[in-house]
């Protein structure tokens, strides 16, 4: 009869498995630590729409649609309706994939012996928040057409194309009409706010979709630091917030917000692209105004 050898040794994590729950790790936190993160969601009505379809099979392109309002009269009273029925719209937007990487490299294990620091944490906390900051950089820069001031830019290719943003999709403080023509005396401030509102709404067929909170329609504007102080020298926008109430609103849409103005939700952040671009060189804050679907966010492979 055979008799049993018991095998004994030391229980170990193959490598392969530490690294993927490592990079998932960085991964994770830096996409929770992007600015962006409270407006990110897989439905049609979040801000940033987050796609993984890629990440389930091959292919470097997604196609997101986009289904535009009826706009017939339809058929009255027994009057014939087939042949009468009207044509959908469909409009898309195609998002393409790249890949992007970084890294930080240690000398060795004898190196981390001379430190009290956790130098191989640390790597993935500085990698995490470079992650989040690249994912901020990066859609500020798409949706405002301007570059983003990553350290190492010049001559270096971007992952993602950068168009400046059509005239009908610009609006300017003051009296300005152009960027070029701003002056320090152009400053943001609630009438901005409005005009913008309406101009979104201007159409209802290609109308800017709001985001729906509790039976709501908003807006979020992302404004400059400097902004935001003009603004709160408004006193339409001191009124205002007597009477706003959203502390008390649980959606991640108002967390940290300044308040809000005719449905539209205010948010400070100090990414926002600030460029030299005015009149005389005067500095121009790029400040966006977002609802449904303003941006994709395409998910490919795993990160490693």
């Amino acid at each position: 009869m055979a008799t049993y050898q018991p095998t004994f040794g030391n229980t170990t994590i193959p490598t392969e498995l530490i690294l993927k729950s490592w990079a998932k790790m960085t991964w994770d936190f830096g996409k929770k630590e992007s600015y962006f993160n409270k407006f990110m969601g897989h439905g049609r009505y979040s801000i940033i729409q987050i796609q993984e379809d890629l990440s389930r099979g091959k292919g470097t392109s997604i196609e997101v649609s986009l289904l535009m309002p009826l706009n017939g009269a339809g058929v009255i009273e027994d009057n014939q309706l087939e042949n009468n029925e009207e044509k959908m719209n469909y409009r898309s937007c195609t998002v393409y994939l790249s890949r992007i990487r970084n890294a930080v490299r240690l000398k060795g294990r004898f190196e981390e012996q001379k430190t009290q620091e956790k130098m191989r944490t640390d790597m993935r906390k500085v990698l995490s928040a470079w992650l989040a900051r690249y994912f901020d950089l990066s859609i500020f820069a798409v949706l405002t057409g301007t570059q983003p001031p990553f350290a190492n830019l010049a001559g270096a290719e971007l992952p993602y194309t950068i168009e400046p943003p059509t005239a009908d999709r610009m609006l300017f403080a003051g009296t300005a009409t152009s960027e070029a023509g701003i002056t320090t005396s152009d400053v943001f401030d609630t009438t901005l706010i409005g005009k913008a509102r309406r101009m979104a709404q201007e159409d209802e067929l290609t109308a800017v979709q709001p985001i729906r909170i509790d039976g709501r329609e908003t807006y979020v504007m992302v404004i400059d630091p400097y902004q935001a102080r003009d603004l709160r020298q408004d006193p339409k926008w001191l009124e205002a917030q007597e009477h706003a109430n959203i502390r008390g609103e649980k959606n991640p849409i108002f967390s940290g917000a300044m308040g809000i103005y005719e449905g539209v939700v205010i948010h400070e952040c100090l990414r926002v692209p600030r460029t030299q671009t005015g009149s005389g060189g005067a500095t121009v804050g790029h400040a966006l105004f977002l609802g449904a679907q303003a941006c994709i966010l395409a998910e490919g492979t795993p990160p490693r």
